[in-house]
């Protein structure tokens, strides 16, 4: 039965991916081009390789509100590092480093602490937001050195083709998160962990240890992310990465992750980044103004946390 509504939960966010793409080409038949639905991909990459993070936290019953953050203070640190001409690897290093040290504090503050991870990444969003902001001195970054530009940090932002590079990195993080979640024993731990937790320890799974692995990997993912925005814009923006949090974790539940954990896939967070691009670049081409673009987003995620309480009732009772 639980596998029935596995398959049509994926089933019937595949659905509104397709109806959604169809109602928009009918209003905007531009939105279909194939410039413009290369930029809807393009569009997913942040939210989409933000959310492969997410989607190990979700299913190990926890959730991380300070992934924005993580975007923004990493992305000025190797921003800053770019713009003093440091050695470009040693800069995209130390950025992710960063990322994976910060999702290490919010696992240590979940687990070892027990503060709960709302508060905990709560309080952490808001302290690297302000680090972010110190970082850079309240100003954008652009303009790097040449050194910098040519080197294969930036090719990250390139093309191969007609098809962004970024687009490909984001395909290969989700086959190897969706191998690691479908076949390997950290992937079964994960649901194990959020499904049952104190039966994963008596089992003799240590479920702090993969609680505290999915806030590096969301962190590691976040600086990822924020690197390859870097790469494309050739700038950071003080309000990097603001926000990105309640995308991030839309994406995750429209795809059919439970909040109560144990339950996702990579597909079906995939589809629901897909979706969340979707929308915001169908609302741009519709002119919806931009203040009433979030509230939508908001819209959703409230009936995706509906529909995952509606199932998970129905597993219940199943």
């Amino acid at each position: 039965m639980k596998e029935k509504l596995k398959s049509f939960r994926e089933l019937g966010v595949i659905c509104v991916l397709f109806a959604l793409i169809i109602l928009l080409t009918i209003a905007r038949p531009v939105f279909i081009s194939p410039t413009n639905f290369i930029n809807v991909i393009r569009q997913t990459v942040q939210i989409g390789i933000m959310a492969v993070g997410m989607t190990f936290l979700i299913i190990s019953g926890e959730m991380d509100l300070s992934v924005g953050s993580i975007f923004g203070t990493t992305g000025m640190l190797a921003a800053t590092l770019y713009k003093s001409n440091a050695n470009p690897t040693m800069a995209f290093l130390i950025a992710l480093v960063a990322g994976c040290a910060i999702g290490l504090l919010n696992g240590i503050l979940i687990t070892k602490a027990k503060i709960p991870a709302f508060i905990a990444t709560l309080g952490t969003m808001k302290i690297f937001r302000s680090v972010a902001y110190a970082i850079s001195g309240g100003q954008s970054i652009s303009v790097f050195p040449e050194s910098v530009t040519k080197s294969w940090v930036f090719k990250m932002g390139g093309s191969v083709g007609p098809i962004p590079i970024q687009i490909f990195i984001m395909a290969a993080i989700f086959i190897v998160a969706g191998v690691v979640l479908a076949k390997t024993e950290a992937g079964y731990n994960m649901y194990a962990t959020g499904g049952n937790p104190k039966a994963a320890n008596l089992v003799g799974i240590n479920t702090d240890r993969v609680k505290i692995l999915g806030f590096i990997i969301s962190g590691a993912v976040s600086a990822l992310a924020a690197m390859i925005s870097i790469a494309y814009l050739g700038s950071v923006p003080t309000t990097a990465g603001e926000g990105r949090e309640m995308d991030v974790i839309a994406a995750v539940i429209l795809g059919g992750a439970s909040l109560s954990g144990g339950r996702g896939t990579m597909l079906g967070t995939f589809i629901g980044a897909m979706i969340i691009s979707v929308v915001k670049n169908g609302m741009v081409l519709l002119s919806v103004p931009v203040f009433w673009q979030d509230g939508f987003i908001g819209v959703v995620l409230i009936l995706a946390v509906l529909l995952d309480t509606f199932m998970h009732r129905k597993d219940s009772r199943g």
